[in-house]
């Protein structure tokens, strides 16, 4: 017990003190995820829909083009889908440590955790889509803050189900431990896996921790990623600056923070 004490104090520590345990990691490995990562104009302005700190998120003006949005681990906060009913958008949200949610009124809510498995509490987020949805029907928006639940769901969605959204809102988390090498892998192939299909429309990183160094490269603990589907994909052009001008602080006490050029030049 003594020793799982130490750890969890010196795990505290390193991420109070913006430090990675993983500094020899090559740079040029980082960079190469970073490169996936790299958001661009994409031909569209970038709208906000949700609430002015966290839970609110920039994604590209084809909202007339969306016809449900998949909103798993959606807690108490349904600005974003209140907002997408009010231009006429069903959601479908799930989360199973909630009993209900307030405020909607075309929307659909099931208490289950969406994964990569059905059980008692859990559903699978393939046969989630497929529940909800005919075959035949895509252009679906998939808006996603589940603390790092988001590797195995995504990880899990078929290529099938994946092609069929036009718009991915996804939170990543945990890129304190990005130069571990398990993890690293995980998330680069997932990344492959969705830029496949998807070009990166906008990043902003979550200011509840400070930028993390490693291997003299920095990351946020959290980064929020839009992805748009390239079957709308414009123009490509490079993003001049970080943050959007829509961009707020997910949270409002806590200093923001910036992504280094190298993110998005």
């Amino acid at each position: 017990m003594f020793i799982q004490f130490i750890k969890k104090i010196v795990k505290r520590l390193l991420k109070i003190l913006n430090i990675s345990i993983f500094s020899n990691y090559p740079k040029k490995r980082l960079l190469k995820l970073i490169e996936l990562l790299k958001p661009h104009d994409l031909g569209y302005d970038l709208i906000r829909i949700g609430q002015a700190n966290d839970a609110g998120y920039l994604i590209p003006n084809i909202l007339d083009k969306i016809k449900y949005c998949f909103s798993p681990g959606v807690g108490q906060n349904t600005n974003f889908e209140q907002e997408l009913e009010n231009r006429g958008i069903k959601s479908f949200l799930a989360d199973y440590s909630v009993e209900k949610v307030e405020n909607l009124k075309i929307s659909s809510f099931i208490k289950k955790n969406i994964h990569s498995y059905n059980s008692e509490n859990t559903l699978s987020i393939n046969d989630w889509i497929s529940k909800n949805t005919n075959e035949n029907e895509e252009d679906f928006l998939l808006q996603m803050d589940v603390d790092g639940s988001e590797f195995e769901i995504l990880s899990s969605i078929s290529e099938k189900n994946l092609k069929r959204f036009s718009i991915l809102v996804i939170e990543f988390h945990y890129f304190e431990i990005i130069a571990h090498e398990a993890f690293y892998k995980i998330f680069i192939q997932l990344i492959k896996k969705i830029r496949t299909y998807f070009e990166v429309s906008h990043l902003h990183p979550n200011n509840a921790c400070p930028l993390i160094e490693v291997s003299g490269v920095k990351f946020p603990s959290g980064l929020e990623v839009t992805f748009l589907n390239k079957k709308f994909v414009k123009d490509k052009k490079k993003i001049k600056y970080l943050p959007h001008k829509l961009d707020t602080k997910c949270i409002p006490h806590k200093k923001d923070i910036f992504l280094p050029s190298y993110w998005y030049n």
